[in-house]
């Protein structure tokens, strides 16, 4: 028994010495037990309080420390990278007091795709909302738990993305070389870590080395191609009516209690845009979107200092750039009085 635990504590201490020597960053694991802990916040905000919802590029793209550093107030990070922000939008509205000031992040294939559990995305998003709503005290220990250690061991650095060059010992047990009936995609590589109020940094590697940035690119080309068995003109149409009637109803319900919702369209570039300049044309969606609820809109494509900046891998701002750009969407806001 003492030869097993010694032998492990030797392995564990050489694996950690090893991650801090490659600058591995310490990092909890971003899943649904620390986005809970975020929504359970947004019930105690005034009418001040700034909530951020959408995929990656909000959560990439917005530094809420920034933020509170101009404003005075730390949005609370609810966005989820990969995911539809839908389910989150429909929980907020329906199932919060919130009523302040919710900002929702547009990445057009991930937010007027079909709303259906059915699709990973959505339910990733769906998944987590049901979470927090059935977490138990034992759940609530065990993150309370866990904070300690994932805030000081580089190991158990994990995200809810799987990907491929994590060291925790999920992601390496799925490493183990097994068959494949099914070519899968490109492997997808750690990019990103989180802190404890889920505020982004993006590895430097990114942008420093083409070869890390490649692999991500290599991931993108993969995920954008549209899907074999895509469904007719009139069903994709019948599809983004229903997503923008249920946009429409959400920010009605929303506004009657006090509350104002912004809409953010975050830049992309290369293939990527191209795929969703495609698939999902501006006049089409966002512009409807942005028509059709009367909200107030930020999209990239009209002001400068929302595009000027090179995105190392099509999708997601570099942190220093996210900083800068938050600074800049912050002062932006506070010009059009809506922040």
């Amino acid at each position: 028994m003492a030869l097993a635990v010694s032998t492990a504590l030797i392995t564990l201490t050489v694996w950690e010495l090893y991650l801090r020597s490659i600058n591995y960053p310490v990092a909890p694991d971003d899943g649904k037990a620390i986005w809970a802990e975020q929504r359970a916040h947004i019930d105690d905000l005034d009418s001040t309080g700034v909530v951020l919802i959408g995929s990656s590029r909000v959560f990439f793209n917005i530094q809420i420390y920034d933020w509170e550093k101009m404003t005075g107030n730390r949005p609370v990070m609810l966005a989820i990278a990969g995911a539809s922000p839908i389910p989150a939008f429909k929980d907020i509205v329906e199932k919060s007091s919130f009523a302040g000031t919710l900002i929702v992040g547009v990445t057009p294939p991930l937010y007027f795709s079909p709303m259906s559990n059915d699709l990973s995305f959505y339910q990733k998003t769906t998944e987590w909302v049901e979470h927090y709503h059935k977490r138990t005290y034992a759940n609530r220990l065990n993150h309370l738990l866990s904070k300690f250690p994932q805030g000081n061991l580089a190991f158990l650095n994990a995200t809810s993305e799987n990907h491929y060059n994590q060291p925790d010992l999920r992601t390496l047990i799925e490493r183990i070389p097994t068959p494949a009936r099914v070519p899968g995609p490109p492997p997808f590589p750690f990019f990103e870590y989180i802190d404890i109020n889920r505020n982004v940094t993006m590895l430097d590697r990114v942008s420093s080395d083409t070869s890390y940035a490649r692999l991500i690119t290599d991931f993108w080309s993969f995920a954008i191609q549209p899907p074999p068995d895509m469904p007719p003109p009139e069903v994709i149409e019948e599809m983004k009516n229903r997503n923008l009637q249920l946009n429409v109803d959400l920010v009605k319900k929303f506004e009657a209690r006090g509350g104002k919702v912004i809409y953010i369209r975050n830049p992309s570039q290369g293939p990527f845009r191209q795929a969703e300049n495609g698939g999902f044309p501006r006049e089409a969606y966002w512009d409807k979107l942005i028509s059709i609820t009367g909200c107030k809109g930020y999209h990239f494509e009209d002001h400068p200092f929302m595009s000027i900046y090179t995105l190392p891998e099509w999708s997601h701002l570099a942190t220093e750039d996210a900083r800068q750009f938050t600074r800049d969407l912050v002062n932006r806001m506070q010009e059009d009085g809506v922040l």
